[in-house]
């Protein structure tokens, strides 16, 4: 037995050694290395350059991001609305020649004739006021013959084509007195408030006295609620002009000073106060002759004021009574603010010379600017685009 228990001892000892040789060593030979461990340090070289792509990365990701997110937010640009020009523009003409009243509507773009109404016999369509949808438009009609001394004002409604297809008197639109003069309508651009401004015709202004009896209104279109201011110094009140919130009116109050000159005042008037008289409106501008407002138009906002301020009598008789105060064929539009009157710009502009009283209205973008000069167009450097309109209008608007 003790052969055999020697040759199972050994068996099993050169089993066990083969056993511990296939077994991983926890820990290397001890001894120096013949070559350098490459494997652990090949990404040293790869961080160095992959920290600072990463952080490129993410800047232009968080850039990217708030570009996206701004676009969500404001309006795309090729969806935002420019400003166009109106469709139709209109202009009076008084009685004469045999010939009535009458109210033209034509094409603003080629001056076109696309319809007329005339007025009723012994009626003068006088001053008129357009709404901003381009196809509501007011006029002040003044009965005329001896011993009338009423004017009503009207409604008309337009089609697409700019054909009339309405006339109607506005409710509590039946005014004593006469329209003092230019700019004597206007209305708010949702065409729901009109302002107006008249005199007495009888009896006549006492010398020295601008006017007699004069009075500034607002009417309510829908329900004929109407309210007055009167003036207290014989002056007149005329180019009435709405600011886009339909709450404040300006207005130019002329009257007479010392020397023969005439005093020309720009005001603006919260009509929702509790003012009794013009004179209670916020004084912008004072002028005297032979200086003039010729046309007042206000900002939607009413923080700015657009007049025409020309010289009366600076032009020639035989450049016509629409004719630039300049004698280099141009004018001026300034742009003041409404707080102090001061001049925000000068807009120079060269005019077309035809005749016609001088005039300006602007148009519901607040861009475009209707005169007996031209179209304006305050978004181009100079110039004004003529437009075909008869001789010796009395009104103009858009």
């Amino acid at each position: 037995m003790s052969g055999l228990e020697d040759r199972l001892r050994d068996a099993l000892h050169a089993s066990a050694g083969r056993v511990d040789a296939d077994k991983p060593r926890p820990f290397p030979e001890r001894g120096p290395r013949r070559f350098p461990e490459r494997g652990p340090r090949r990404g040293a070289p790869m961080r160095r350059w992959m920290v600072p792509v990463c952080a490129v990365l993410a800047v232009i990701a968080l850039a990217a991001g708030i570009v996206g997110v701004r676009k969500m937010m404001e309006p795309d640009r090729r969806l935002q609305k420019v400003p166009t020009m109106p469709r139709f523009y209109f202009a009076s003409y008084l009685a004469g020649g045999g010939e009535p009243s009458r109210v033209e509507v034509r094409e603003s773009r080629t001056g076109r004739l696309l319809d007329a109404k005339s007025a009723p016999k012994g009626t003068n369509f006088l001053d008129l006021a357009a709404a901003g949808d381009g196809r509501t438009l007011f006029l002040f009609a003044r009965q005329g013959g001896k011993g009338a001394c009423a004017s009503t004002i009207h409604r008309l409604s337009l089609n697409d084509h700019g054909e009339i297809t309405g006339d109607r008197r506005v409710p509590g639109g039946a005014v004593s007195g006469s329209p003092v003069g230019s700019g004597s309508l206007a209305v708010g651009a949702d065409g729901r408030r009109l302002a107006y401004s008249v005199e007495s015709c009888t009896p006549e202004p006492e010398t020295g006295k601008m006017s007699a009896g004069a009075r500034i209104g607002v009417l309510d279109v829908a329900s004929g609620a109407r309210r007055e201011w009167r003036e207290s110094q014989s002056a007149a009140d005329q180019r009435l002009a709405w600011a886009g919130d339909g709450d404040r009116l300006f207005f130019v109050r002329s009257w007479y000073g010392s020397s023969d000159r005439t005093i020309h005042e720009l005001r603006s008037l919260r009509v929702s106060g509790g003012a009794k008289q013009p004179t209670a409106g916020s004084l912008i501008r004072r002028i005297t002759s032979p200086r003039a407002f010729e046309g007042v138009t206000a900002s939607e906002d009413g923080r700015r004021v657009f007049v025409l301020e020309g010289s009366v009598g600076a032009v020639s008789a035989e450049a016509g009574a629409g004719a630039a105060p300049d004698s280099d064929g141009g004018f001026d539009v300034l742009e003041l603010s409404a707080e102090d009157g001061s001049v925000v710009r000068s807009i120079k502009r060269r005019s077309s010379f035809f005749a016609g009283d001088a005039i300006m209205k602007s148009d519901p973008s607040g861009r475009y600017l209707l005169t007996a000069y031209g179209l304006v167009d305050l978004g181009k450097p100079d110039g004004v685009s003529a437009f075909r309109v008869g001789e010796g209008f009395y009104d103009l608007d858009w």
